[in-house]
């Protein structure tokens, strides 16, 4: 069975537990700098729940385009090091941002790990999320990552932890580097701008 899919059910299923068992639940196993010192499995724990439906459904979408793709080219066990390399290096970031108190949960930093190798490892890889056309994998990941910068300085959605993803996604952009080499890597970046640019150029003048 695919990895990545193993990582949607498990999503599911601390979305569902947590639905059940109630705010408790997400006080004592989400992410925060108090529980982590207190209970550094929070680490993992956290990565597992979500706070709404939504939440859910829009991290498992993009964890499945960019998932498959990624564990298609590196495999199971490199897939699965940088999702949770991502996810943690996402929450050590946060603690420079919020109180030690905030609680935080959520896959986002780890799938913004697979979006930032997945786009340089598997840049024409297409996906149909979060239209009904295809798009590339390069195209989408940086349109995440560029929504997300927004996102930080005009902090849109003070219930998302952009910081987190930051951090998430550099750790998976230093995977895609060492893997396709910086020049390329670069060069795939610009290609993928200029792309992201010309296209509401196009539309505007053909409008």
């Amino acid at each position: 069975m695919k990895l990545t899919w193993i990582l949607v059910a498990i999503c599911i299923a601390g979305f569902a537990y947590g639905a059940y068992a109630g705010e408790q639940f997400y006080n004592e196993y989400g992410f925060s700098g108090d529980n982590l010192v207190q209970r550094p499995y929070v680490l993992l724990t956290s990565i597992f729940m979500h706070g709404s439906a939504e939440h859910l459904l829009s991290n498992i979408l993009v964890l499945i385009f960019f998932g498959l793709a990624v564990e298609s080219e590196l495999g199971k066990k490199r897939t699965l090091l940088i999702f949770f390399l991502g996810a943690f290096a996402g929450d050590v970031l946060s603690l420079l941002v919020y109180a030690p108190s905030e609680i935080a949960v959520g896959a986002s930093a780890g799938i913004f790990a697979l979006i930032g190798v997945g786009m340089l490892v598997k840049p024409l890889d297409l996906s149909f999320y979060p239209l009904v056309v295809p798009v590339p994998l390069a195209l989408l990941g940086l349109a995440y990552a560029a929504y997300n910068a927004y996102g930080f300085i005009t902090n849109i959605d003070p219930n998302v932890s952009y910081i987190a993803h930051f951090g998430g996604l550099f750790v998976g952009l230093v995977f895609g580097f060492r893997r396709e080499g910086w020049k390329r890597g670069l060069k795939i970046i610009a290609i993928t701008f200029l792309v992201m640019v010309a296209i509401p150029l196009i539309w505007l003048l053909l409008t």
